[in-house]
Order: structure tokens, then sequence, then C-alpha cells
């Protein structure tokens, strides 16, 4: 009930941005309500952004899970100046992948919420909006650092595990700092069970 109360109160504050729904080439779009783990080898990188459009501020967070659903690690962040809900949401994917690299994974998921991240990384255009600089280092770094690398765009209900740490690092983190986790820290653990299939809760 806590947990819930928390959410409930740190959504007061978080200023929702429209996502667009028409998928592009290359760009998985799936109907599921339900978190399904990666295939054998593969490694699901989980990410969201939160962003207070008044305040110009936010956070981010991201999830790794192995094929067996288990968490391998977690982190959250704050971001004293945030210029967009996409920046947040970039960010979040940046941090995702660095930390996988780090780890030695070289086939990788991720899966956002938002069909405009995914659309922007997937894109070999030029990017010429304001987090374009950000995007273009997502793109090289996954080029570069793994064998195989997947976006996809799933129902927010199958990331609800990231969208909390977001909303935790813009609403409790200190200003630039981060957390990480090994474990599931306690705010997340029913929310993390909750994305698994039931198969494996």
């Amino acid at each position: 009930m806590l947990l819930k109360f928390k959410i409930q109160s740190y959504t007061i504050y978080l200023s929702e941005f429209e996502k667009l729904s028409t998928p592009v080439q290359q760009i998985t779009k799936d109907g599921q309500v339900s978190w399904t783990p990666p295939s054998e080898d593969t490694y699901k990188i989980n990410i969201d952004g939160s962003f207070f459009a008044g305040a110009r501020t936010g956070g981010w967070g991201f999830i790794i899970w192995d094929s067996n659903g288990e968490m391998l690690a977690a982190d959250a962040g704050n971001i004293v100046y945030a210029a967009s809900a996409l920046q947040t949401e970039a960010l979040a994917a940046y941090k995702g992948i660095q930390h996988a690299a780090q780890l030695g994974m070289m086939n990788i998921v991720i899966e956002t919420d938002a069909t405009v991240l995914a659309s922007a990384l997937k894109s070999v255009q030029i990017d010429r909006s304001p987090v374009g600089c950000l995007i273009r280092q997502i793109r090289d770094f996954m080029r570069s650092e793994f064998a195989s690398y997947i976006v996809s765009v799933y129902n927010r209900k199958c990331n609800l595990v990231a969208h909390c740490l977001a909303t935790h690092g813009a609403c409790v983190l200190g200003s630039d700092s981060t957390m990480f986790m090994s474990q599931a820290p306690g705010f997340v653990t029913e929310l993390l069970y909750g994305d698994l299939p039931k198969s494996s809760a």
C-alpha cells in the first residue's frame, strides 16, 4: 500500500508527453501487456525517463534482465536540468547500454514505451533535434559495442519497474546523483514481480 501511495504521489508531478503511435521500419511494436524475458544469450534493458516540465528537472532509470527473467543490475539518476521528456528517455538508454557493455554483454534488446525515442535510434538520418547529439552517441555506441541490438516499443504496463526507477531518480535522489543496484530495492519489489510472467514469479 505504501508503494502504491508513493507512486500515486509522484505521478501528480509528472508531466506526460505524447508518444507517436505509428511504428517505423526495424522497430518492434509488441501488443503484449505482460513482460517476457529475452532469448538465451541475450539481455533485455528496460528504460524510462521522468520529466517535470515546470521545473525543467527529471530522472532516468533502467533495469537489465537475463533470459531467466532475473534482474542483473538496475540504476536510477537525477537530472538537474532536463530539456525535454525525450532527453530523459535517451539518457536512460545511454546509461543502460553503457552498463551492459561494461558487463560484457554482446546481444541486447532495449525496451521503451517511447516510440519517438525508438524511431530516432533506428533512423539513419541526421538528427537535428535538441537531443540529436545524444541520439548519435547512442547509435554509435550500439554499433561499436554490441554484436546485435534490437529496439522494441512495448506497452507501458510492461515497463513499470523502469518507470518507477526513473520517478525515484527525479523525485527522491539528490541533484545529479545516481543509485546503482545489484539487487532489487524494496520500493520496486512488488512491481518487479508484476512485470515478470506468472510462471517466473
